[in-house]
Formats: C-alpha cells, structure tokens, sequence
C-alpha cells in the first residue's frame, strides 16, 4: 500500500538543491515518488509500508538539507523501559528518544521527549503507541517545530548587511586612486575580505562542499566558486606582488569577492521573506486555532492545553474567542464568523444544532460547544494538509523548466571553464580571464527558473484557499486556464439543496390551518417534502395536532386520523380563534400525498406546475380540501454566477435528474446554454464526454457523491464540501464556501496565474540567455552580476505576489 506525506525541507536555495533533495528521498528503499517544491519548501513523497523514515531524514542530511522535526515532550506513570523506547523508535517517523530523570515536581513522573519527521506521524498517535505500550502518556509541552529561530534567521540577515557594509570599505580600499596603490590599503582590504569569506561566505561553502560530496552542482557551487576565485587570484596577486618587493600590480578584486557574497546573503534573505509572504495563507489557518481551550467538567470551568481536548468534552465560548474545535452547539446563541475558512463575508447565527468549525472567531454571544472532531481531523487541519500537498505539487510547465535547472549548473561551470581558458589563449591575459569566469558563475541564476510557477501557484492557492476555494494539486490550477465549459448539477449545487414551501392554497381553510392539518399527519415521515412542511409549520410556530393510525404508501403519502378535541394556537394574531377548535375534525382520516393533474384543473393551483413546483394534495375523509407547493429554491448568487462565467466566454450548461420541465425553468431562469434532464450519473458523464469530444475543456460542478462519475470524467471536477467531507471527496477542486460567484473568481485567477507563470519563466529564461553571453565577454563586473542574480530571483517572487490582490 502506498502512503503519501508532505514534508518540509530546510536549506534549499535554488531548482538544483530541489533536484538534489529529490534524488536523496529516492535513493532510500521504500520511497516510491518524490516531488519537491522550491517555493515552499515542501517534499511530496510516495512511500511503500514499513519505510525507514530515519534513512529518509539521514539521506537529506548527507545530502546537505534537513527535514523540519518537532519534540514532544510526555509524562509517563512508569519508567520506560528498553524494549518500549525500540518500539516507539520503529513507529513510522519517529527520529529520537530521550528519557529524562523525575523532575522534582513531578516526583512518580517520568519525562520522555519524542523527536519525530514533521508531517509522518502527529501528537495523537505518538500517544496511542505510549498507551499501547502501556502507559499512562500526558503530554506536557505543547509540539512545536525545529526550525532555524527567529535568533538564527536575524544573523543571517545581520551577517549579509555587515558583509555589505565591509565590502564597501574594501572597494574603497581598491578603487579609490588615493588608496588603490597604497600596499597598506591591500594587506587591510585582505583581512576585511577574508572576514566576510569565512563570516558570510560559510553556510554557502558548507553547502557546496556537501552537495560536491553527492556528485551534485547548485547555486551554493557557483556562488562559492565565484566568490572563492575571486579572492584567491587577488590573494595571490597580493603576495606575488610583495614578495617581488613592489606595489601591487594590477587591480585586486578583493571588493568582488566580498561584495559578491554579501549582496547574494541579502538577496536570498529578502528572496525569503517574499517566499514566506507568498505562503503565508497556509501559516496563517495553523495560527486560527488557540492554544488552549476552555472545558466544561462537572460542572466546572477548566482551561486546557487545545492538545489535551478530546471528542465528547463540552468546550465553552465566549464572545471575542476562536473556537477551537470542530463541534455541535448543545446551548447557547452567537454570531460566528468563519470568512478565513470558507470566504463567507457575513457572520452567521449558530444555536442549538448547529455545527460550527475549529478557528472560527464568536463575535457576539456565547456557545457550549460538543467536540465532533478534535486534533488532524478538523476542518483546519484538513484545509491545512490539502493545501500543502497542493503547494508541494508541480504543473506540467514547472516540470520542464525543472529539466532545465537540473543540468543548468553543470553546464553553467563548463562555460565558466570554456570563458577561462578562451580569454587566457586568446588574450594572454590571466586577470582578465579570471574576472569574466567568476562573472559567469555569478550572474547564472537557477533560482529564478525554480522559482517561477512554484512561487505563483503557492500565492494562487493560499488566496483561493480564503476565498473558500481548496484545490488539490497544481496540475488543475493550469488546466482551470483553459477550461471553456462548465456543467453544472442543479439540486444542491444551483440551488439550495433542500424544499422549501412557496405557497399554500384552501377553498376551506387559511392557509395556517391547511399548513398544520398536513404537517400533523406527516410529523413522523423523514421524507424531503415532509421535512420541508415540518420547517415550514416549525416557522409559522405552529402546535401539531395529535395523530393516530399513521400509514404511508411509498411513492403516495401519508394517511393518518386526528385525535383528540382541543384548542391550538394558529399564530400569535389568531391564537384565540374560536375557528381554532378541532372537534369537528376528531376522527376525521388525514391523506397528504401525491396529487392528480385533473384535481387542479379547476384550481388556482393548477398554474404552479408551469413554474415547475412539486404539489402535495390534502383530504380529510376523502374530501379535497387544499395543496401546497413546494420547490429547490435558486440559491441567491446562481444567476450572478452564471452570467459572470458567460461574460468570460465560457459555456454553461445544466445537467439534473429532474424531470424536464423543472430542467427547462431552472436553465431558463440561470440562461444556460443548455440542459440535460432525467439525467443518472451515468448520462451526466456522458454529456462531459460529449463536450470534450467537440474539443470543450470541461469543468464538472456537483455535490459530490452521485456526481462522482462525472467529475471524474471532467478535465477539472469541482465538488461542494464541507468539513467532514474534505478527505473524503475524490475532486481536483473543493468549495467549502456556499458562494457560487467564487467559480468566476477561480477561474480568472488560474488565468491570471498562467500569465504570471509564463512571465516568470520567459524573465528567468530571457535573464540567463542575455546575462551569461554578457559575461563571458567581459563585458560584466563580478559585482554587478552579483546584484543582478540577486535582483532577477526577488523580481520573479515579487511579480507572484501580485496575485495576492489579484481578485477582491
């Protein structure tokens, strides 16, 4: 059985460190598939059963990366013996165990820490082994990544502006004619330059020399090789030119060596933050949830580590308070909103019944809150892990340019060879051929190429992901650019899903009584028309009347007899009533059902089937004594939705199981451009298959599970979800917002992320093609085409960012 999992890889900088990690993940046993995305810094692998996830992370490691780990930290009731420490090291994921002494604290404790692969196992399960095992396991520190500190990232950036800053001193040092030819200012401009080199200039050769022992080339190779060169032939001129007991001959190039080191740190740094802010959507759902949550037990208010929350427990809150999980409102009112995590604007009302999602923010009002779903599977965590695996995903057009970056470097240092030995023969000048190489491994730019689609996708998903839009893999954000039609299902998609009454007609009664006389007979049947004339009565607060001897005959109705002789109150306005009285009617049998054309010839009702309603008779002892309608109301953003999709050249058409003429009158209302009624998942692919046939790029719209055939016939297959059914659902696309409009929305954003993919390549294919032409002849110094690799990465993350505002 093949497992999928999403990891995060630390120290990646270019395509070719993404290749590098590839090759590392699939040299170990087990591992089946491994994509890795530059832009997130994300590895999507495919592994076979019993996978040794310590191989994995050693296989990056040797390879000059790392995988992002966390630490848990448990109590135990006992001390945890060898035999359970090697069976909690063979669980899938897990890295190291350590077991600490009983803290004085916690004096019959024993403490273990857990170090485990990010993203392979959770909090959850490390438990379960621990209780397996037969241990009463808490956890006392909340998870929390092993990544580089805020402390470490701060002096990398400081360690890029002080090399920046020194590197201006030492140009000063060899350009400046009054100090240029000094041989004090050369020996100075020597120690300030070997400082940035070993200061600045070691996390570059560290992951060059690492990547050499892989037999591998990335960036960290050119720009070590550059820089490095440039040094080491002034240091020689420097020592060459004393020891012959004269000045310095020549310009030394101290200042490229240090400037070329320490405008790339700065470049990457600011490249990274870019990176992070195109990534940020998935950052920020993590940080909707709080980190603790208040617990109602026996009676008492308890506030726990969220960790520590479990199915069942009844959490309270307040207003100004994230939920924390995902539950069932058991009491309380309040205004809810979750426009982070479905893209609905307004707030919503929730109370009794209703269910609310983990990370949605109670503005006014109070709720005690069932938990349904606590820990990986909430609603946020299922957003979370759909969006990474959408994030670490590549397009066809990534996937090429990935060929490219592959052998870029290789070929890049054998131009840089080529351009050496071409200057050194033809002009015999060593300084020269010299400086144009260290040009041409400096102004090269793999990263570019690997940031091009990467980092426009990530931005794409993480705004739809807003906008309640959730998509499954890249792959479908390119095709979504071409799609030309779209068949849409009506019940639950267009509409709202559920009957709805839209009106009642009597020649006997009003309309509240005929309403109560039906739903009182059918109080019992979960049938939908029944359901909806419960609402209905519900809404109206009207009293059900007593009922006896209740039968119903599929595909007919419901008979039923009323019992019992007492006043009910009929609305507020006519609660005393004298015509309240039900006497007359004891005993009298009740018949709801299906209702014959002929019946409402004579009848206003008989105009209700030209607007395609569904009509439910009501007799009383065999007389007929009224109807009502009912019908799948348009949900209120269909025909808005609709016409922005034709606006933008593309086919609608409608495909529903209903009978034709409610087809007819839904499409009409919607101006479809077609229709498909009586339609069985079956024909509903058919017409997919019809319309691909005719060259259409077909996008599928259903509510999931009889839509399933279809929407995988579709090129891109859009299904409605909620929060339990995000993982369940089989379609390239999920909408978990009930706006419809935000189809429109989708698919002018996937154009306009083509655009912004095709642009970032061409820039990043066109820079290379000029830049390293340019360098080779000479025509280039080192530190120009430092900044010019620097510039030519954050262009291409800064034209991706864009799309963040690219739909309000």
């Amino acid at each position: 059985m093949l497992r999928r999992y999403s990891l995060s890889v630390e120290g990646m900088h270019c395509a070719a460190c993404a290749e590098t990690v590839a090759k590392a993940l699939m040299s170990v046993k087990g591992v089946r598939k491994a994509i890795v995305n530059i832009a997130t810094e994300r590895a999507l692998i495919e592994t076979e059963d019993g996978v040794d996830f310590r191989a994995l992370a050693s296989a990056v490691e040797n390879a000059g990366y790392k995988l992002a780990t966390r630490t848990l930290t448990f109590t135990l009731d006992k001390p945890l013996d060898n035999e359970a420490t090697q069976s909690l090291l063979r669980s899938n994921g897990v890295i190291a165990v350590e077991v600490s002494q009983p803290e004085k604290s916690l004096p019959a404790a024993t403490l273990v820490r857990v170090r485990y692969i990010d993203g392979v196992i959770s909090r959850n399960e490390i438990q379960q082994i621990l209780q397996s095992l037969g241990f009463e396991a808490q956890p006392i520190e909340v998870s929390t990544p092993e990544k580089p500190t805020a402390e470490e990232a701060q002096t990398a950036w400081r360690r890029a502006w002080v090399g920046l800053a020194i590197s201006l001193v030492v140009m000063a040092l060899t350009m400046l004619p009054p100090l240029a030819h000094q041989v004090w200012s050369g020996w100075l401009a020597f120690a300030l330059t070997t400082f940035v080199i070993f200061w600045v200039g070691t996390p570059f050769f560290r992951r060059a020399w690492k990547a050499a022992l892989n037999l591998n080339a990335t960036m960290d190779t050119l720009v070590s090789i550059g820089a490095f060169s440039a040094y080491a032939y002034s240091t020689w001129l420097l020592f060459a030119s004393n020891l012959a007991h004269h000045s310095p001959v020549g310009h030394l190039y101290f200042d490229s060596a240090a400037f070329i080191l320490s405008a790339i740190s700065l470049g990457k740094g600011l490249e990274a933050r870019a990176r992070a802010i195109a990534t940020s959507s998935l950052h920020q759902l993590v940080r909707l949830l709080p980190s603790t949550a208040t617990v109602i037990c026996n009676g008492f208010e308890q506030t726990v580590p969220l960790a520590e929350v479990q199915v069942g427990d009844l959490v309270l809150v307040r207003t100004g308070e994230r939920v924390p999980v995902d539950g069932l409102v058991v009491s309380g009112k309040a205004s809810v909103d979750e426009s982070l995590l479905t893209g609905e604007s307004e707030p919503v009302t929730k109370s009794e019944g209703d269910e609310v999602l983990g990370g949605s923010l109670c503005v006014d009002g109070f709720l005690q809150v069932e938990a349904l779903r606590v820990g990986e599977t909430t609603f946020i965590a299922q957003m979370t892990r759909l969006m990474d695996e959408a994030q670490a995903s590549k397009p066809a057009m990534q996937r090429l340019a990935d060929k490219v970056a592959g052998v870029f470097v290789p070929i890049v240092l054998l131009l840089a060879m080529a351009t050496f030995l071409g200057w050194l023969i033809l002009s015999g000048d060593l300084t020269k051929a010299v400086i144009a190489a260290v040009s041409v491994t400096v102004i090269a730019c793999p990263c570019a190429m690997g940031l091009a689609t990467p980092t426009a996708i990530a931005v794409a998903l993480g705004r739809l992901a807003q906008m309640g839009i959730l998509v499954r893999n890249a792959e479908a954000m390119e095709k979504a650019a071409e799609i030309s039609s779209i068949v849409l299902d009506k019940t639950g998609t267009v509409t709202q899903g559920q009957m709805e009454v839209v009106a009642i007609w009597s020649p006997k009664f009003d309309e509240a009584k005929l309403l109560q006389i039906a739903a009182s007979a059918e109080q019992s049947s979960l049938h939908p028309i029944a359901q909806a004339i419960a609402r209905e009565t519900s809404k109206r607060g009207l009293e059900l009347l007593e009922i006896a001897d209740v039968r119903s005959e599929v595909g007919l109705g419901v008979t039923a007899k009323i019992v019992g002789s007492r006043q009910v109150g009929i609305g507020e306005k006519v609660a005393t009533a004298e015509t309240n009285r039900f006497s007359d009617f004891e005993g009298n049998e009740v018949f709801v059902g299906k209702v014959d054309e002929d019946e409402l010839e004579n009848t206003i009702a008989k105009d209700w089937l030209d607007n395609g309603w569904s009509i439910v008779g009501v007799w009383l002892d065999g007389e007929f004594v009224g109807c009502i309608a009912l019908s799948d109301q348009l949900r209120p953003d269909a025909r808005e939705a609709v016409q922005r999709l034709k606006e933008m050249g593309i086919k609608v058409f409608l495909a529903t199981g209903d009978k034709p003429q409610v087809a007819m009158l839904v499409a009409d209302q919607l101006n479809c451009d077609g229709v498909l009624a009586l339609a069985n998942p079956q024909r509903k692919s058919q017409l997919v298959r019809d319309l691909q046939k005719d060259g259409e790029r077909v996008l599928m719209v259903g509510d999931g599970i009889n839509d399933a055939v279809a929407l995988s016939q579709a090129d891109i297959g859009v299904a409605l979800a909620t929060g339990a059914e995000l993982t369940a659902q089989a379609a390239d696309v999920l909408m978990v917002t009930s706006k419809l409009t935000v189809l429109a929305d989708f698919l002018w954003l996937a154009k306009k992320t083509k655009q912004i993919m095709v642009q970032n390549l061409f820039w990043a294919f066109a820079y290379n093609m000029a830049a390293l032409p340019l360098a080779a002849a000479g025509k280039l110094n080192p530190m120009i085409a430092a900044v010019a690799m620097a510039l030519s990465s954050i262009t291409v993350v800064s034209n991706a960012l864009r799309l963040r505002k690219a739909v309000s």
